[in-house]
């Protein structure tokens, strides 16, 4: 077999571990990882039935603090439960960095597993089509760390900053025509996230100035964190269904 058939075939079979975090007691709207979505599945199972069908996907990793949160997800032999999460990793004040440091370093040893996604199930408009999208670029490019971006909805020098009642612009240097707005203005939307062990190992973190900003369509980001985004990422994916 010749060099470029070899590295195509290994190419079409890279496989990547997911890692969804749950974490209970919410601040903005309670338990919202479980509650119900569409199609009679709650958040977490929404996200869910969309890696499972993704080939490319060997596991998927809970990691949640809740036994309550365990007894509301799918059973499926992909998904694996048995990561630990510790209380430590579960306040409000925890960082993502932390917890995945710990998952590498206290339960998933294999080093064999390198490459890793990281969804957030609060982003649930993000399409399997675009996550297949995104999977094809990264064993293209062969890339260490990426994450999803889309365009601001509003411009940065529209936006003000607001303390005890006072508030001034973002931007200090103001553009008064919004046609003479300079600068291409990404939101890191928090839906998917990818990085090899040896990327994170170098700084334990997933994202670095390094990570390639993967952009997206706007119409897969919304993130729920009340009643009303809730409201809202179900009629985005009302609209992306009668599209």
């Amino acid at each position: 077999i010749s060099k470029y058939l070899l590295k195509k075939i290994n190419c079409n079979f890279v496989m990547f571990e997911a890692i969804i975090p749950l974490r209970s007691k919410s601040r903005g709207l309670k338990d919202k990882n479980i509650l119900l979505f569409k199609k009679r599945l709650n958040l977490v199972n929404f996200t869910i039935k969309k890696l499972i069908n993704i080939k490319e996907i060997r596991r998927i990793y809970i990691l949640t603090d809740s036994n309550i949160y365990k007894k509301k997800i799918l059973n499926h032999k992909k998904i694996d439960f048995n990561y630990k999460r510790k209380k430590i990793l579960s306040t409000n004040n925890s960082k993502i960095d932390n917890l995945i440091h710990d998952f590498l370093s206290s339960y998933n040893k294999d080093k064999t597993n390198n490459k890793f996604l990281l969804f957030q199930v609060t982003s649930p408009a993000l399409g399997k089509n675009e996550i297949l999208k995104t999977l094809n670029f990264i064993k293209k490019k062969r890339i260490s760390s990426l994450m999803h971006v889309t365009k601001n909805l509003e411009s940065p020098y529209e936006i003000i900053e607001m303390k005890n009642n006072k508030w001034k612009y973002l931007m200090k240097k103001r553009v008064i025509n919004r046609q003479n707005y300079k600068g291409n203005f990404m939101f890191i939307t928090g839906s998917m996230f990818y990085f090899t062990r040896d990327f994170f190992n170098k700084g334990r973190k997933i994202v670095n100035k390094n990570t390639y900003p993967f952009q997206i369509d706007r119409i897969n980001f919304v993130d729920i964190d009340d009643k009303f985004t809730f409201e809202l990422a179900k009629k985005i994916e009302d609209l992306k269904t009668r599209n």
